[in-house]
């Protein structure tokens, strides 16, 4: 990087690099302006990679310890690498792929390590997991990727034996984007008899290769981790791998590193730390996008510093908005969060949204200027109409807290989209439907569901089970059948 020949514009986004940590009231800002002109993050990227050291930097024995490297370019550094235990008859049993970070408060914060391959490293893991004393992993990586194994899983449904430890798996919470697992390790030692450790692993499953996570969801994860942090204290490091324990590692560490450094003095300072990483383990900064991201990340979480609240919280806050001036307030909070959300989320270009531009497709929207992103959208299957595109309707699916896809949003029907709107809830087997819509004009807004007997919408017949009237909603219990296959729906309108 020292012999490399910058062109006239590196060289002056190189210059204009920060000199000093930069304060939370300024940092929107500072990150806002840099977007507009995206080589000022390249002229830091460059800086941070002309500041490694060759000499400190050196992995010599690394390159000796060919079979135990995932990643051929991945190595640990010698000065700051994990040492093992050596076992008995193994002379190369203190060697593993794994690198000690500071983090800005504390040497040591973190360890780095690669994803296992095989299940022949899985010992070697726990062992490096027990020997450091660490109550928290952190997996940045899915199992299989695009029909690749990224890491096998070294962690067991119920309870699997690691040569002289024992993990078993005693819960396991499952979300949108990650999985919290709680595992115990108990090992038996001649000396100091039967021990026992209670570890978190925290497994973000939704970063697909060649691309990058939500941020909101990517703060989530790490505001878990922290708060298991805070509750459960001890000296070791948090462990982060994702499959090369590079770049994703990386940019873990530098928005937990950088918050913890906001929470203590105010500021961020993601240069510096940058050339932390970088001069720590190879590819922790692993490129311009993925620098950019974690200055993208942090100006969100600077932006929200939203902090979950209890439900007993939830209703004391409610019982607040009796008074005129109480909901006037809350009128405004709501305003500042809705024009917060607008600036967060990405402007859809028409590109994103081809399918609902499609010549055959837009009189199927209801407005041509509201149509679901491609990635998004629920495709039909069932034959239906006389469209050339069967598998096109104005509806997006929506991620839960819970499960990703968990609700599929979409416009009142027209009249020509009535049979795709039943083909939606038949494809993709929903079981409730919620309508939160007067019917209004029947002309422009077709009754969705009769209330009694049976009615054909396009290949599909329904049958009312059970109708009943309530003061604020209505709901129907209906049978929806296809040739001769049938699907029981609770049906609801509020």
């Amino acid at each position: 990087m020292n012999s490399k020949t910058f062109t006239v514009q590196e060289e002056k986004a190189m210059q204009a690099a920060p000199s000093a940590p930069i304060d939370a009231s300024k940092f929107v800002a500072y990150v806002t302006e840099r977007r507009k002109k995206r080589i000022l993050f390249r002229g830091e990227y460059l800086l941070i990679l002309r500041s490694i050291d060759p000499v400190k930097c050196q992995s010599h024995v690394g390159q000796a310890m060919g079979n135990k490297n995932q990643y051929p370019d991945t190595l640990p550094y010698d000065y700051n690498r994990i040492i093992l235990k050596r076992l008995p008859g193994d002379e190369n049993s203190h060697y593993i792929n794994a690198s000690y970070v500071n983090s800005w408060l504390r040497e040591r914060a973190y360890v780095v390590t690669q994803a296992m391959k095989n299940k022949s490293a899985i010992p070697e893991f726990w062992r490096m997991i027990w020997e450091l004393g660490s109550n928290c992993i952190v997996m940045l990586t899915k199992v299989f990727d695009f029909m690749r194994v990224m890491c096998v899983q070294y962690w067991p449904v119920t309870t699997m034996q690691c040569e002289s430890i024992e993990v078993e798996t005693l819960e396991v919470k499952t979300y949108a984007h990650f999985v919290i697992r709680t595992l115990r390790l108990t090992k038996v030692d001649e000396n100091e008899g039967q021990q026992t450790r209670i570890v978190k692993h925290f497994h973000f499953t939704e970063w697909e290769l060649d691309s990058y996570p939500y941020i909101s969801a990517f703060i989530e994860i790490r505001r878990r981790v922290r708060q298991f942090i805070e509750k459960n204290r001890t000296d070791a490091p948090i462990v982060v791998h994702c499959s090369n324990g590079g770049g994703r590692s990386g940019a873990f560490i530098a928005l937990d590193a950088n918050l913890e450094l906001l929470k203590k003095t105010g500021q961020i300072d993601v240069f510096e730390y940058g050339k932390t990483l970088v001069n720590s383990r190879p590819h922790l900064i692993d490129s311009v996008e993925q620098y950019q991201f974690i200055y993208d990340a942090l100006a969100e979480a600077v932006l929200c510093n939203v902090e979950p609240i209890a439900m007993w919280q939830l209703k004391e806050r409610s019982s607040m908005y009796k008074s005129k001036k109480d909901r006037q307030l809350m009128e405004a909070q709501d305003a500042r969060e809705n024009k917060l959300l607008v600036m967060l989320t990405p402007t859809l270009r028409i590109g994103d949204c081809a399918g609902g531009h499609r010549l055959e497709n837009r009189g199927k929207n209801r407005d041509v200027m509201i149509v679901p992103p491609d990635h998004a959208r629920p495709y039909l299957q069932t034959l239906h109409g006389e469209s050339k595109d069967y598998t096109y309707i104005n509806a997006v699916e929506v991620d839960g807290f819970l499960r990703k896809s968990e609700f599929i949003v979409t416009e009142w029907p027209k009249t020509t989209t009535l049979h795709s709107f039943w083909t939606l809830v038949y494809d993709h087997a929903c079981h409730t439907v919620i309508n939160l819509s007067n019917q209004g004009n029947p002309k422009h807004y077709p009754i969705l569901l009769h209330n009694k007997g049976v009615q054909s919408y396009g290949p599909f017949n329904i049958e009312v089970l059970c109708f009943q009237k309530y003061p604020s909603m209505t709901s129907h219990m209906i049978k929806m059948t296809k040739k001769v296959l049938s699907k029981l729906i609770l049906l609801y309108f509020l």
